[in-house]
């Protein structure tokens, strides 16, 4: 039989994890940029070892170093905001993506690595501009502003070449 303390603990304990800090917005938000930069360090990681074109190579290099710094400043928001850090993994709906990329060889690879930086430059410069204009913690959405040059821009030269190869 339980004592009344252990009970009261447990109690508490559920409470607490109920109460987690920041908004529901805020906390999907947090894990959908995560989610996000990983993906998109993870397929660059991938573009590095089986591409030989040179316009893949520089773009996959640029998104290593622009995802690392949308992650560190995303982390830092969120520490000075008092949330849980963004998770550093894709989600459930990115994995066949990445795995599907990691199949591919040659110009297939090269023309499918593209596709795919497009579509998720897309759907990351939605998720990031509604937050920068209604997110509800400062320090989140200064940072999510602060992605929004580095998205367009990614998701610019991702059509661009997407376009010229056929994608």
């Amino acid at each position: 039989m339980m004592s009344t303390v252990a009970i009261a603990a447990a109690l508490l304990a559920g409470t607490a994890a109920a109460q987690e800090p920041g908004s529901r917005q805020t906390r999907d938000y947090v894990q959908a940029a995560g989610e996000s930069d990983t993906f998109e360090i993870m397929e660059a990681q991938s573009a590095l070892a089986e591409s030989k074109d040179p316009d893949v190579l520089a773009f996959a290099r640029q998104m290593i170093h622009d995802h690392g710094e949308t992650s560190r400043a995303l982390r830092d928001a969120t520490a000075s905001a008092g949330l849980k850090p963004p998770p550093m993994a894709v989600s459930e709906s990115q994995a066949p993506f990445l795995a599907a990329l990691q199949s591919l060889r040659g110009q297939e690879f090269d023309r499918g690595y593209w596709r795919q930086q497009a579509l998720s430059h897309r759907s990351a410069l939605v998720t990031t501009q509604l937050y920068a204009a209604t997110g509800d913690a400062p320090a989140v959405r200064q940072a999510a502003a602060a992605a929004l040059p580095v998205i367009q821009s990614h998701l610019a030269m991702a059509e661009q070449m997407s376009a010229k190869l056929g994608g």
